[in-house]
């Protein structure tokens, strides 16, 4: 059959639209094992950004890699990451947490912050705009439509009773968007944040995962 100009175009957008819907990268077996051994014999708790950048992969990986009782990820549409941001909304607009973000999966920027809320719809319906402080503080404004998935995860830390809760918004590639820490190993947390993240994390916790569970 004769390829024509017209065809090879209706091929391209059908590759093309394939490629928009593949999922953000999973853990193979081996790096399973990789993400494993670090948090449990390397750097306990640390935040997710630390060992994407050590093993220089997608920070979606590190997180897929996690046992399934401390990480649960969901592919991710517009709708669902306004729900999932407006439940953490419901943590309470005085509550402290820690923004965590990645420039290129290699500079890291984590600050203190209250937790962004929600503002009114702009003209632009694909950018969730989220200001903290009563519009004081940090101004985040997320394309809804570039993030792909939206895990929760619940890593213990070295001593006792500490634990690292995120919630992690990922774009198509794996790499981190933004993530707010309700706590981070070894830190003092507010007790309201721990409270917001288990709801706001059994909301996630409901829906199909994004990559096979890993026991």
């Amino acid at each position: 059959m004769k390829t024509t100009p017209a065809l090879l175009l209706l091929l391209g957008a059908v590759s093309l639209a394939h490629a928009e819907q593949a999922p953000v990268p999973c853990a193979s077996a081996a790096q399973i094992a990789g993400v494993r051994d670090y948090f449990t014999n390397q750097r306990p708790g640390r935040p997710l950004p630390v060992p994407a950048r050590a093993f220089n992969w997608p920070e979606s990986v590190v997180a897929s890699g996690l046992p399934v009782a401390q990480s649960f990820g969901v592919a991710a549409t517009p709708a669902l990451v306004r729900d999932v941001w407006k439940s953490i909304d419901a943590w309470g607009e005085k509550t402290s947490v820690k923004l965590v973000l990645s420039s290129g999966g290699q500079h890291t920027f984590a600050f203190p912050s209250l937790v962004p809320i929600t503002q009114t719809q702009n003209a632009n319906a694909d950018l969730l705009d989220v200001y903290a402080d009563g519009g004081n503080g940090v101004h985040t404004h997320i394309s809804t439509t570039h993030v792909k998935a939206i895990y929760a995860t619940d890593i213990p830390g070295k001593d006792a009773g500490q634990r690292t809760q995120a919630i992690s918004f990922y774009n198509q590639d794996g790499s981190l968007a933004l993530a707010v820490y309700a706590q981070i190993a070894g830190e003092k947390p507010d007790p309201a944040a721990i409270e917001g993240f288990k709801k706001t994390a059994a909301k996630i916790e409901a829906l199909p995962r994004v990559c096979p569970p890993q026991s």
